[in-house]
Parts: C-alpha cells; sequence; structure tokens
C-alpha cells in the first residue's frame, strides 16, 4: 500500500514504473509515479515475489 492510500504524506524519492516494465509496462511519463523509498521498497518486493510465482 502507498502513503496516499493511506492518508499519509511523504517525500517521494523514488520513481516508479506503476505497471513495471518486466510486466509490459512503457518507459514513460504516462506509466510513472513518485514513492516514498519505503513504499517503492515494498512494492518492488511484491513485483519480485509475482514474477518468482509466474517462472514456478
Amino acid at each position: 500500500m502507498h502513503c496516499d492510500a493511506l492518508g499519509l504524506v511523504a517525500l517521494a524519492t523514488q520513481r516508479d514504473h506503476v505497471i513495471p516494465l518486466a510486466e509490459g509496462g512503457r518507459d514513460d511519463e504516462t506509466n510513472e509515479q513518485g514513492l516514498c523509498d519505503a513504499c517503492h521498497e515494498a512494492k518492488s518486493l511484491a513485483e519480485a515475489i509475482r514474477g518468482r510465482r509466474r517462472s514456478a
């Protein structure tokens, strides 16, 4: 879950792809969002787990 969804305000320090490039997301501004370090780390971990499940 991201800060804004929780009603929190945090400095966006990471440029994140909403739809990961590995899952067909575009590498342009229409697929970008700013996330804080903690939210970016959590989202990246969830994406990695999802990717491992797909390849198993």
